[in-house]
């Protein structure tokens, strides 16, 4: 029985990680903060430098969950044609960590009207996976001990592509955070298209009087073998208080609270906490996501209206 008990621990724990993308796809829910997260052409898109940096604990209550903190910051060249930007992301599930840091460069045009811009993206970089196999408990088997007692490294290129139109109170994009695909285990890094994750985005905000907006947004995301929907609706209040109430088709509620105070309209902190309603809602007790951005502009116009 113990040995039984054994096996079925192991093959659990790598079913869970080669399950995990082994690219660097970041798990969030807060993409309406940062369109740049999933897709390189919103680079530029906040007017001056940005700076975003967010942490999130999943599924807490479950043992080694998976953890993930994304740091990125993006801006417009001298030649407002260009934008360029920069993401790192760890991400941890079980004893596999995963870094990736990405560059981007975002050409963009101003096709006319109010100020809409139509921007194209290329994001090339790299994504390192780490296994430590001997953090697994092997029950002081000694021939198991031998099998997980050296750990394994793997780095990856990643190419991006990214397309997006946006104004000041909407946007629309889609991207591909990597056509390279490798993951922890049998498959090195390939140009696969077909087994890369796809986003499709997009937004639009609502004057509701002179105080109010209303913000409905979604996100697809596409995979192999899954299609995952999020749709969040905004409520704001002054360009400064904003509630977020959403659902993920994967049987997912979340909702959240930002702030951008009038004092400091550059700055941006936002928190998000989902709930799964499917039978594994009893086995943890939710998802926590926190970010912080800021803006390095010195005219306070230049920060909104736009809420993406």
């Amino acid at each position: 029985m113990r040995i039984l008990r054994y096996i079925v621990m192991a093959f659990g724990a790598l079913t869970i990680i080669s399950n995990a993308d082994a690219q660097q796809d970041a798990l969030m829910s807060q993409y309406m903060h940062n369109q740049y997260a999933i897709n390189p052409a919103f680079a530029g898109s906040r007017v001056g430098l940005t700076a975003f940096a967010s942490y999130r604990k999943q599924w807490v209550g479950v043992e080694n969950s998976p953890t993930s903190i994304l740091f990125s910051t993006h801006t417009p060249l001298k030649n407002n044609s260009l934008a360029v930007g920069l993401m790192a992301v760890n991400q941890k599930i079980l004893e596999t960590s995963t870094t990736s840091v990405q560059a981007a460069i975002a050409y963009r045009m101003d096709i006319g009207y109010k100020g809409n811009v139509l921007a194209f993206a290329l994001q090339p970089g790299f994504s390192m996976i780490k296994t430590d196999w001997s953090a697994l408990d092997t029950y002081d088997w000694d021939k198991v001990d031998d099998v997980f007692a050296e750990n394994e490294t793997k780095t990856s290129p990643t190419i991006g592509v990214g397309i997006a139109l946006y104004g000041d109170q909407f946007f629309v994009g889609a991207s591909v955070q990597s056509l390279i695909v490798s993951d922890a285990f049998d498959k090195d890094a390939e140009f696969a298209p077909g087994d890369a994750t796809y986003y499709v985005t997009g937004g639009y905000e609502w004057e509701m009087g002179e105080d109010f907006t209303l913000q409905p947004s979604v996100m697809f995301q596409k995979t192999k073998s899954t299609t995952d929907v999020d749709i969040t609706l905004t409520p704001g209040w002054q360009q400064m208080l904003y509630l977020e109430l959403g659902y993920r088709t994967s049987g997912v509620m979340l909702g959240g609270l930002s702030i951008r105070p009038k004092q400091v309209p550059q700055l941006k902190v936002a928190y998000t906490y989902e709930r799964t309603t499917g039978d594994f809602s009893g086995y943890n007790s939710g998802s926590h996501e926190i970010s912080i951005s800021f803006d390095f502009v010195y005219r306070v116009r230049n920060v909104g209206p736009r809420f993406f």
